[in-house]
């Protein structure tokens, strides 16, 4: 009987196959990865961008906010290559004196492709022009009446 020393050339074809097959998936879950952490980073940046420009506009309480079409917003991070669009819109609210706020902020792929990532922030806030409708015709009272008084005050002398 004739011992074999090495390996053949069969066995060496089929371990570079099995090799270059895991090479191939090992890659692909790395490309997807790299993926995922790139959507789940927008995201995290559409959302606080999102609070931050809900923020700016509930901090402002006495005028009342307006609709913003689309228009392009600073990231936080001055080295990212993400741009990032954000929009408002006002609406009035579903009872009297209330409107509801929506910020969308949506991170645009650079390469022109689909956005990478897209956030919705919805809020509902007492309308201030309400409130200010209200203190003017009470300090119209308030004036009618200190006037009323002044003349009663002086006719009586």
């Amino acid at each position: 009987m004739q011992t074999r020393s090495g390996i053949s050339l069969l066995e060496l074809v089929l371990a570079l196959a099995i090799l270059g097959g895991s090479l191939a998936v090992l890659s692909q879950i790395a490309s997807t990865g790299a993926d995922a952490a790139r959507e789940a980073r927008d995201l995290a940046m559409a959302r606080l961008l999102a609070q931050r420009k809900m923020s700016e506009i509930l901090l402002d309480y006495l005028v009342t906010p307006v609709s913003v079409p689309s228009s392009p917003m600073e990231a936080f991070d001055s080295t990212s290559l993400t741009a990032f669009m954000y929009s408002v819109e006002v609406q009035p609210g579903q009872l009297d004196g209330l409107l509801a706020i929506r910020v969308t902020v949506e991170a645009v792929d650079p390469a022109g492709g689909p956005s990478t990532a897209l956030y919705v922030l919805d809020r509902w806030m007492i309308d201030p022009a309400l409130g200010l409708a209200e203190a003017e015709e009470e300090a119209e009272l308030a004036r009618e009446e200190a006037a009323a008084g002044a003349t009663d005050s002086a006719g009586g002398i």
